[in-house]
């Protein structure tokens, strides 16, 4: 689960920085899916959807379900896939 947590925030940076030459850079999350939602509103909801996870799944024992871990999953999927479109669209 912290794996496609981490993809998914990476994959938002990609995004920004191909869109926008940023990326959000300060401590509060809610920072990065404001900023990506300013280029590309649905995956600002995947974003969101994997740091809803984050904290659970990275700083706690509790275990995730599979459902979660299959949502994680798609919203990071989604947003990799975002990326690539996004760093293809900047010429890189």
């Amino acid at each position: 689960m912290t794996l496609w947590v981490h993809a998914g925030i990476a994959a938002s940076d990609v995004i920004c920085c191909a869109r926008l030459g940023k990326h959000a850079q300060g401590e509060d999350h809610k920072d990065a899916v404001t900023l990506l939602g300013s280029v590309d509103p649905t995956t600002a909801k995947h974003l969101s959807v994997l740091l809803g996870l984050k904290t659970r799944s990275g700083y706690t024992d509790m275990p995730t379900s599979r459902t979660e871990s299959k949502r994680a999953e798609r919203a990071a999927e989604a947003l990799i896939e975002a990326a690539r479109r996004a760093h293809a669209q900047a010429g890189n």
